[in-house]
């Protein structure tokens, strides 16, 4: 193999016999010029009108050193607007909404792309090949949006860049797109500007200026849009773990072809989510019960989709609790409703949103996120006889059966052509009332899938289970009494405590255990690995500050999120800055962190669904590591004979018990798909 300086002297030698120009019919502009620069460039910046993964098929011969080297390619293309796309930018009051559409625009591009599983395999290929690259950032995507003018225009400015390792660089301009029919195919023409030719130096660094200029979205006229981080996600996990081996290398000057490798396509294993589509189809009423991580939010989506290609659907109202998942909504609605071929309207109202109102006049061709607190003062403003052609989704829908919601909405439900729940279980702890109310206002479970059988499937990860024994303390029994006490006063006083309240304030007692920071500690001195890439799930904030010194003497890198004020440290351990993160209640749901590896669990409710949440979180599968296996780690009552007849003799049953059983039985479950 040549040395380094051996392969810059033979690029050197290539790149100086360079033409000026470059015209189909007197040259082949893909083999005399694009081939050998993308061999020996070290980065390509370009800013063209057209881009297809065809330019794969055109950037053949270089694509091993590519995918070998560090070679970055940096790309300004402009997006092909639909018409619907030119009104909706023409419509838009101020820059503000603008700059919200072209933003949905480019990264709608990118999830079309990902979507076409019916494309040809070498097409595939090339869209994985693709992917990688992004993912891997040796291609960079930015979008041009012109804005020189009124009306929304396309961006047709076609100049690129070739840097080489040893100094040197080529820009050109002309005709050429980015694709195998620019580059092979069409009749084009360019003009080469070498930085060597003395003639030339000038026109290099002002095409450098330019494509820099519009790079960092500094060009007059000219609004420049780079992927958003859920489009880059997306990308992510779309895109192979291992580099693909799409080309050989060349052998014996025999152009390279496409090799077709075995790619796994996985949609099979969300079968669920189209037979949970067909059986809401059916019913148009109720509640999906699916595990967390299993794609409750796309079952929905696809849900809507078939409602609207049906004319079936006038709007649509979806409730929540929480900033994240309301925010989460709202991201993935847009993108939904500006891809429908008569894009929806989408309203918020939470928070500093409020466009309530808005929904209210006009409900027809609109979707509404709105926090379920505010849905008593959206339904006494929406007409009854306007919520027959609207769909209502209830996220987590266990929250719908709290006490002061069901006073504010009872009956207001059945008005509604569809109701959707959506839960990963919708019985509500300890509150059979609250559970009832919930299959009154949307309707029974419809269909169920379950964390056993996402397992199975490989949509989910296999785990480990760790439990740790612990016992009550003699504090701990004196407080479990003073429950009682306080339960027998109640009586006496005539307001008598409800069994909900008598477990709750018991629970409270073993999820705040004395013995258990104890336990971890000891834990932790031969199993301090468990804890990066950890969530620590605790009572509260007095909880876990014994937790906190203990494991300062393992790791430095952890911090808290118990309110707001710390969403920060989430969003850093997202992004693995941070290796452990000890919260109480607040990342139960909705949250997507796939580098998750485990979790423990000082506070569990006896109740499946907070469980079920808070271990999802750590199951689901990890792009960049195919193989994850996930641990959680439990704390579980091991109570001597004499606690025992006590808890027996009061009615108690050992949660912690029953939640092991569960656990250890789920972590058996092994991939069968």
């Amino acid at each position: 193999m040549n040395s380094p300086s051996a392969q810059n002297l033979e690029g050197k030698t290539v790149i100086s016999k360079l033409a000026g120009n470059y015209r189909s019919g007197k040259a082949n502009l893909g083999k005399d010029f694009f081939a050998p620069c993308l061999k020996h460039c070290i980065q390509y910046r370009r800013a063209v009108g057209y881009f297809s993964s065809g330019a794969l098929i055109a950037w053949a011969e270089a694509l091993p050193r590519i995918a070998a080297d560090a070679v970055k390619i940096q790309l300004i293309i402009s997006p092909e607007l639909s018409s619907e796309d030119k009104a909706a930018l023409a419509r838009a009051m101020d820059e503000l909404e603008c700059g919200k559409l072209r933003q949905i625009i480019a990264d709608q591009i990118v999830k079309d792309a990902l979507s076409l599983t019916d494309q040809p395999d070498s097409a595939q290929v090339r869209l994985h090949f693709l992917a990688w690259m992004v993912a891997n950032e040796r291609l960079v995507l930015r979008f041009a949006f012109p804005q020189h003018v009124n009306q929304p225009g396309i961006f047709h400015e076609k100049i690129g860049i070739f840097d080489f390792p040893w100094g040197d660089a080529v820009a050109f301009t002309g005709s050429a797109n980015e694709s195998n029919h620019g580059h092979n195919q069409n009749y084009e023409s360019i003009d080469v500007y070498r930085s060597w030719v003395i003639a030339d130096e000038e026109r290099v660094k002002t095409k450098i200026e330019e494509f820099e200029e519009a790079w960092s979205g500094q060009a007059i006229g000219l609004k420049i849009v780079q992927l958003s981080q859920e489009a880059i996600k997306l990308v992510r996990d779309y895109a192979p773990t291992e580099k693909p081996n799409i080309f050989p290398e060349p052998n014996n000057g025999v152009t390279p072809q496409f090799i077709i490798p075995t790619l796994e396509v996985p949609d099979y294993r969300w079968r669920h989510q189209q037979e949970a589509v067909e059986k809401f189809l059916q019913v148009g009423h109720g509640v999906l019960e699916m595990a967390t991580g299993t794609g409750k939010t796309r079952t929905t989506l696809k849900a809507l989709n078939r409602l609207d290609d049906e004319n079936k659907l006038d709007g649509i109202i979806v409730s929540t609790t929480g900033t994240d998942l309301l925010d989460q909504w709202s991201k993935e609605i847009e993108l939904w409703a500006i891809k429908r071929p008569k894009p929806f309207r989408v309203l918020k109202h939470y928070n500093s949103h409020h466009q309530l109102e808005s929904f209210v006049n006009n409900p027809k061709g609109a979707v509404i996120v709105i926090s379920r607190e505010k849905l008593a003062s959206l339904f006494k403003r929406l007409n009854k006889n306007a919520r027959k052609n609207l769909i209502i989704v209830h996220d987590e829908v266990h929250g719908l059966g709290s006490p002061s919601i069901r006073e504010q909405l009872k009956g207001q439900h059945e008005s509604f052509g569809y109701r959707l729940g959506l839960s990963a279980t919708p019985e509500r702890e300890y509150d059979a009332e609250g559970t009832d109310f919930i299959f009154e206002e949307i309707g029974d479970v419809f269909f169920q899938f379950s964390l056993k059988e996402a397992i199975e499937r490989g949509i989910l990860c296999e785990f480990d289970y760790i439990y740790l024994p612990y016992q009550l303390t003699d504090n701990d029994k004196q407080r479990l009494q003073q429950v009682y006490f306080r339960k027998a006063a109640r009586l006496r006083q005539g307001s008598p405590m409800s069994d909900t309240e008598l477990w709750i304030e018991l629970s409270r007692v073993y999820k705040t255990a004395e013995q258990k920071p104890d336990v971890f500690a000891d834990f932790l001195r031969t199993g301090s690995q468990f804890i990066n890439s950890t969530i620590i799930f605790i009572e509260n904030r007095e909880f876990g500050e014994p937790i906190l010194d203990i494991i300062h003497s393992h790791i430095h890198r952890y911090r808290t999120y118990y309110a707001d004020d710390d969403r920060q440290n989430l969003v850093e351990f997202a992004k693995g800055n941070i290796d452990c993160l000890i919260t109480c209640h607040r990342i139960s749901q909705g949250i997507d962190i796939k580098n998750l590896q485990n979790v423990i669990l000082f506070s569990s409710a006896r109740a499946k669904l907070e469980t079920i949440q808070r271990i999802g979180r750590c199951l689901r599968i990890n792009p960049e590591t195919p193989q994850k296996q996930s641990t959680v780690i439990d704390f579980v009552l091991q109570a001597d004979e004499e606690d025992k007849k006590e808890m027996n003799s009061n009615g108690e049953i050992s949660a912690d018990e029953e939640r092991c059983q569960w656990l250890s039985e789920l972590s058996k479950v092994r991939r069968k798909e």
